[in-house]
């Protein structure tokens, strides 16, 4: 397995990153399955919201809800890619993107299964958000424990942010 994880991000690399402690993967996007109740709601307020385009004229509006249900329709058919995760001695990686310790200011984990498994990275950039790192299978205490040797841990946050918490109400996240 680590191999193969290996091979996934060897082209995207640095020349060095140092010894790897902790590998993992996660699914690109959740294949969340809705229930005929949820579709048929959904399908009605989509319906509404054409009638309601057509009827102002808002023909821009009408073309928006068609591109996003389009899309929304594309990828109920597509099969989530894995994401490999990578935490190295000089940095982590995230699919094909590097992160030093250098830009990351803390971490902090909220993990309450089966809802919420998460590592989130913060960034010393102000202007960059949080980078969410789902967990899936993987040890929360092992992963806590490596990223200690090279970050803080931000104790302060412990639950998971509202818009996190709102999608998964929705059953849209």
């Amino acid at each position: 397995m680590k191999k193969f994880l290996m091979r996934l991000v060897a082209p995207y690399l640095p020349d060095d990153i140092g010894s790897v402690h902790i590998q993992w993967e996660f699914p690109e996007f959740t294949s969340i399955k809705r229930s005929r109740a949820w579709n048929a709601a959904a399908f009605i307020v989509l319906a509404f919201l054409v009638v309601y385009a057509v009827w102002t004229a808002n023909f821009l509006f009408a073309m928006i809800l068609a591109l996003c249900t389009f899309i929304l329709v594309y990828q109920y058919f597509q099969k989530p890619r894995p994401i490999p995760v990578v935490v190295a001695e000089d940095g982590v990686i995230v699919d094909k993107q590097f992160y030093p310790y250098k830009v990351l200011k803390d971490f902090y984990i909220i993990y309450e299964p089966p809802y919420s498994k998460y590592l989130y990275l913060e960034f010393k950039n102000k202007l960059r958000n949080n980078l969410p790192i789902p967990l899936e299978d993987m040890n929360p205490i092992q992963v806590r424990e490596t990223l200690l040797n090279y970050l803080d841990e931000n104790l302060e946050k412990d639950e998971e942010s509202g818009g996190e918490a709102f999608g998964r109400l929705l059953n849209i996240r």
